[in-house]
């Protein structure tokens, strides 16, 4: 056989060696599951975010060195091959307790009040508490004010708010007293140390103010387990009807 058949082989093989290298192992299908912050083209997006990392064995590489390239409120991200050109992206978010607005920013923080991150935009859904100085945060560390009790009552609060999945917007802090705004309703909270007994009762009442479109202020300042409380209604006027 001559020399340059003998070239052409090997030329051949190389050639369909490469083809399937870049053709052969091309993630075309990406399914997303588990996340409940992000859509699934921002999973996407961010996790194939590097140079031709849309190829099986690059990607594989990439990951080894670098890596999964994760959005800033992704725990982890489990990867599973479903067949050759299919791969699932399994997203474990970081759970989000609220956010205070610091110099411009959003800073997010979880349930033990440790900074997730800082950001220029407002994520919708999560629980904003205004009224409060931050002196300064580190993110990875807990935020810091001057006054300790006042953070725990936030942490107590926040971690309330998503236990009794009460869809508040905002919790205010004023000098002599609480106030929780879910939706149109406002409720005075008073200045105490614990809620818990205040947000059990407000669960389902807040559910069928919402139901019903209502909007108002509910009073809890002096409410102690078992009391009932009302719900001082507003028309569309502003007039304050109970």
């Amino acid at each position: 056989m001559r020399w340059y058949y003998k070239v052409g082989i090997v030329f051949a093989f190389l050639l369909s060696i490469i083809c399937f290298l870049v053709f052969g192992l091309k993630i075309k299908h990406v399914k997303v599951e588990g996340t409940k912050i992000y859509s699934d083209r921002e999973i996407e997006d961010s996790v194939f975010s590097r140079k031709h990392s849309k190829n099986e064995l690059v990607f594989a590489i990439q990951r080894k060195l670098y890596g999964i390239n994760k959005l800033p409120f992704v725990e982890d991200i489990e990867v599973t091959y479903n067949n050759r050109n299919t791969v699932t992206l399994f997203v474990y978010d970081k759970t989000i307790s609220g956010c205070i607005k610091y110099l411009g920013q959003y800073v997010y923080f979880d349930k033990d009040g440790t900074v997730l991150q800082s950001m220029k935009v407002r994520r919708d859904g999560v629980l904003m508490v205004t009224g409060i100085r931050l002196r300064d945060f580190t993110v990875g560390r807990s935020f810091r004010v001057d006054d300790d009790t006042l953070f725990q009552t936030i942490m107590n609060l926040s971690q309330l708010v998503s236990h009794y999945d009460i869809e508040a917007n905002r919790i205010h802090i004023g000098d002599n007293e609480i106030t929780l705004y879910a939706g149109d309703i406002k409720v005075l909270l008073g200045k105490k140390t614990m809620y818990d007994d205040e947000l059990s009762a407000l669960s389902s009442a807040l559910k069928t103010a919402k139901e019903k479109n209502l909007r108002g202020t509910i009073d809890m300042k002096s409410f102690e387990k078992g009391d009932k409380f009302t719900l001082k209604t507003e028309d569309s006027s502003g007039k304050t009807e109970k």
